[in-house]
């Protein structure tokens, strides 16, 4: 038996190097190459480069595209730089192609369509198995990261995706310089929140404390704004990530909608006048029917039946 167990012992090690083998993960995909202003890079297609360069010149949101990419990029905010990936197409043809980039939203030096110029590549020549290679390395390639990072020290939020992380149970500043004027007539709403958030101010910047649910489960949170008319936009707003409370912590009272107090108080303080009114016309009747009841009385008679 010990000669059998000697025997089989090289099996054994060779099936648990194996398993050990197809268990171990994939090679990581190698880093973007890095596509710096003005330049010039010689690309293959498959790849994927990368585009950093810090806010002024570049705003966040706007594209990153040329007739060489599979799609364009965006730039995001990774604090303290805004970065895009994007890759080449695995058809395109050898040659030198220009990147530029393209204003997101409305803008005089750069309108959408007419992007300012970033760099150029050169891309190189190659095979049909490099191609068949590089179709099926571009449907592995994970979508594009659109949660951003910004300075610890700014406003939130600063776009739709600075995604930020709140305990349960923490009160949330809320900033928003897009509705100037609107004081009192935009409000917020999210499930991680205790209540409906009313954005106040008389200023450029509207400002409000939302308070995150003590009960809100972690996990991502979409916020979504509701304008003078009262419904909602069909998009986010805002996202934010809830994190588990912490042990002990006491969590602060619900929140109400700030114009919701001011009807509540205006309904109490309108009850109440009017409750102090009826209550003194009683008074002043009560007083007039005794006073007519004293008159007509007459010494040793019954009082005359009501009615």
């Amino acid at each position: 038996m010990c000669t059998a167990a000697v025997a089989t012992l090289p099996l054994l090690l060779h099936a648990l190097t194996a398993g050990t083998a197809s268990a171990a993960p994939a090679d990581p995909a190698p880093p973007p190459l890095p596509l710096p202003y003005s330049g010039v890079r010689s690309v293959h297609p498959g790849d994927t480069l990368a585009v950093a360069a810090r806010t002024g010149r570049l705003a966040d949101g706007e594209a990153v595209d040329s007739a060489a990419f599979l799609a364009p990029g965006r730039l995001r905010m990774m604090a303290p730089v805004l970065t895009a990936a994007v890759t080449v197409a695995c058809d395109v043809r050898p040659g030198t192609y220009p990147v530029r980039l393209t204003a997101s939203r409305g803008d005089a030096e750069r309108p959408p369509g007419q992007g300012g110029f970033w760099a150029r590549v050169r891309v190189e020549p190659a095979g049909a198995a490099a191609r068949r290679a590089c179709r099926k390395k571009v449907e592995r390639l994970p979508p594009p990261e659109r949660e951003e990072r910004w300075a610890p020290g700014t406003g939130w939020p600063q776009t739709e995706w600075d995604v930020r992380t709140f305990r349960a149970g923490s009160r949330v500043a809320v900033t928003d310089d897009f509705d100037e004027g609107l004081d009192g007539e935009v409000a917020l709403t999210s499930e991680a929140f205790t209540g409906r958030v009313v954005l106040r101010g008389a200023r450029a910047v509207l400002t409000a404390t939302a308070v995150i649910r003590c009960g809100a489960a972690p996990g991502l949170y979409p916020v979504y704004r509701h304008g003078p008319g009262g419904a909602a936009d069909p998009d986010p707003w805002a996202r934010l990530r809830v994190a588990a409370a912490p042990p002990g912590a006491v969590c602060p009272p619900p929140q109400a909608d700030g114009r919701g107090s001011a009807l509540a108080a205006a309904d109490l303080a309108g009850w109440t006048a009017g409750g102090a009114l009826l209550a003194g016309t009683l008074t002043i009747l009560l007083t007039r029917r005794t006073r007519s009841r004293r008159r007509t009385e007459v010494p040793g008679t019954p009082p005359p039946a009501d009615g």
